[in-house]
């Protein structure tokens, strides 16, 4: 083979290589095998995007297996399409390890407390007034919940990455701000609902423009969540003062529009929660110590007891499992009752008689 030949072979390949590098479908999984382990004879590495992989026996013959321990790859390319990978990410995770924290907020000048589950810690913070509306959530996409509240149409939020706070006015006193990843770019988007005109507004993180949406009507309660399981906050009100009890009307991004009559006017709403591990939210309320859960994959319902009368309902997911765990904050001995999926039942003290849990705040 002449020189020009191997020549011409390489740029092909060349050009080849990056037609193929421009396919940056994120992967993500358990376990890795790597079964050609050996790099320039062992002891040499590669690199790219968030992952590196070390070749470090000097091996004669590459294509022995290799494994390795869990990873995630943000970059690169598959040759099987893009299927999406869904990533947990937990309501109330002040920390960042995939799981809720006992957080509570003191009024009076506002103190934002909560327990580290990844270390046991606790971290406070002095951020806003006694009588602000509470909309903690993960405003700058780090995976970690901010500190955020809602004071006569204006929103202030706390970073969680350094702890500085901007602020930015979106609505007006009299609406009730429902914040969610309404455009599914990984972060909540400031939004509201107004009850006088049953109209929604969205102020869209991924590019500032504002969504307006009519749905719902005067006396409704928004409860937006994910309940198709696409990645995008819905539209959702529950009507306590329904025609033949309670009723719930999801907007569903993907699925259209239904409703439902599920429990009484009140009730307590604990929605925005997935109960069942199946990747949607479920609608739920809370009365008198008993849980009740309509399954969005097939409307059937369940019940269960889990705490009492007088008790603060204050669900999330505490173990990491990707499943909404049924808990409550018990104000006459400030202990935390949670009932996890995964990790069995949890009994903690945390906070005081006065504290309101934050995992609470979307109760209404």
């Amino acid at each position: 083979m002449n020189r020009t030949t191997r020549l011409d072979r390489i740029v092909l390949l060349s050009a080849i290589l990056l037609a193929l590098t421009g396919l940056t479908f994120a992967q993500s999984g358990g376990n890795f095998s790597i079964t050609k382990s050996v790099i320039a004879g062992g002891g040499g590495s590669a690199s790219g995007g968030n992952f590196s992989v070390n070749g470090t026996i000097g091996q004669a013959v590459a294509g022995g297996p290799s494994t390795g321990g869990s990873f995630s790859l943000q970059s690169g390319f598959w040759s099987g399409g893009s299927s999406p990978v869904t990533q947990n990410i937990a309501l109330f995770d002040f920390d960042g390890d995939g799981k809720s924290d006992l957080s509570t907020f003191k009024p009076g000048p506002g103190e934002w407390w909560y327990l580290r589950s990844s270390d046991g810690g606790n971290r406070a913070f002095q951020f806003g007034l006694g009588t602000d509306v509470l909309v903690p959530a993960d405003y700058t996409g780090d995976g970690k919940t901010d500190n955020a509240f809602y004071r006569n149409g204006e929103w202030f939020i706390q970073r969680s990455s350094d702890f500085s706070f901007y602020s930015f006015p979106f609505g007006t006193a009299t609406d009730v701000p429902a914040p969610g990843d309404y455009d599914g770019d990984g972060k909540a988007d400031a939004a509201v609902f107004r009850p006088s005109t049953g109209v929604w507004f969205v102020q869209r993180s991924s590019d500032g423009g504002v969504i307006v949406e009519a749905f719902g009507a005067n006396g409704d309660r928004p409860v937006p969540a994910d309940y198709d399981g696409d990645g995008i906050d819905d539209f959702a009100i529950h009507r306590p003062g329904g025609q033949s009890g309670a009723e719930w009307w999801l907007k569903r991004s993907s699925l259209g529009v239904i409703a439902a009559t599920f429990g009484l006017p009140t009730d307590k709403t604990v929605q925005g929660g997935d109960y069942t591990g199946d990747g949607k939210a479920d609608v739920a309320f809370f009365r008198n110590g008993t849980w009740f859960v309509l399954r969005t994959s097939d409307f059937s319902f369940y019940s269960f007891p889990f705490g009492a009368t007088g008790d603060i309902p204050a669900p999330g997911d505490y173990d990491g499992d990707g499943t909404t765990d049924a808990a409550v904050f018990r104000p006459s001995d400030t202990n935390w009752y949670v009932q996890r999926s995964t990790a069995g039942v949890l009994i903690q003290q945390f906070g005081a008689a006065t504290d309101r849990p934050v995992p609470n705040a979307y109760v209404r």
